[in-house]
């Protein structure tokens, strides 16, 4: 089976060996402009041969299909109900889901265990809700490939299952994934799935402060991202530094209420931070992401930890 991450900026393709529970391939090409937007896809038709243009070349026996999906359209609710079976939960969430989901019949909703009580008498659930809309492009997408659609994830889940899989967390840990477009919160507590959250906020914000800044274009700013070192102490690159920092502080700023909601939930405060995505790679935003909360900030190189994670996790079931 593969798993396909179709992302503002990069599409970012694996497939799973289950023997050795690792990805034993993976593809990572520039998304076709105007193809996706806040999860939503459009041009189906260009999807579809840009896709079927890498499957030939690396996912030829490949029959299975997985998506892994972001947007902050996507509602997303932890309740607390009563303890269940799973059946009995099931049929008592129809009659909650309009008090947490609105015009619920526009959207394809789902449910997941998260943990009980010690007592075990109370059941922590987490309800995900994305429009139908979103989902039946997901759906067009699969069959026009003409592969079977196993499932469609969203990142938070798929981020919770790779870093549980491959870093084992302790303690209070938040995955912050950096894309082109937005900025996925996933906080893990003890193992455990505590909640997440999406901002605006990317590498496309950073692009257009270097264009605003040295009056050029996108692509001329994109080079200018990955190939200089101003994000960091440098007095030639001082005013965009700046100009950068002010930024992202705003938007750290967000991520600090996020931080603050957990700790009021879960009494108790983030141990660590994992950085991933294709933004994290920026030189300099490690520290200052350390230096702006206090709390350890861990990266990892290599591609399956900056990029694959939600397309590794979108593989794993069971968990």
């Amino acid at each position: 089976m593969i798993g396909v991450d179709i992302g503002s900026f990069y599409t970012k393709i694996g497939s799973f060996d289950r023997k050795s529970d690792k990805l034993n391939n993976m593809a990572i090409e520039r998304t076709p402009q105007n193809c996706i937007r806040n999860g939503y896809l459009s041009e189906i038709n260009v999807l579809s041969d840009f896709l079927n243009e890498i499957l030939k070349k690396k996912f030829a026996k490949e029959k299975k299909l997985s998506f892994c999906i972001s947007s902050t359209d996507i509602i997303i609710r932890e309740i607390i109900m009563p303890f269940m079976k799973d059946d009995e939960l099931k049929n008592a969430l129809k009659y909650e889901i309009d008090q947490y989901i609105p015009n619920s019949d526009d959207y394809i909703v789902d449910y997941k265990q998260i943990e009980h009580d010690e007592d075990g008498k109370k059941l922590k659930t987490i309800i995900v809700a994305a429009p139908k809309e979103m989902i039946f492009g997901y759906l067009k997408l699969a069959k026009t490939l003409k592969l079977h659609l196993e499932v469609i994830d969203i990142y938070s889940n798929c981020i919770y299952k790779s870093i549980k899989k491959l870093c084992k967390p302790t303690g209070s840990t938040s995955v912050i994934n950096i894309g082109a477009e937005y900025t996925d919160i996933t906080i893990i507590n003890e193992g455990k799935y505590a909640f997440s959250r999406v901002v605006k906020f990317g590498g496309n914000d950073i692009n257009e402060i270097i264009a605003n800044t040295y009056d050029t274009d996108f692509k001329t700013a994109e080079e200018y991202k990955r190939e200089k070192p101003f994000f960091i102490d440098n007095e030639d690159y001082a005013s965009l530094r700046e100009n950068t920092e002010k930024y992202v502080n705003s938007k750290l700023s967000e991520i600090s209420r996020v931080f603050d909601f957990f700790e009021s939930s879960y009494h108790k405060g983030i141990n660590e931070i994992f950085i991933i995505g294709g933004t994290s790679r920026l030189t300099g935003l490690k520290r200052h992401i350390e230096d702006y909360f206090k709390i350890p900030v861990l990266s990892y190189d290599g591609d399956l930890y900056t990029y694959f994670m939600p397309v590794f996790g979108s593989l794993i079931r069971g968990e």
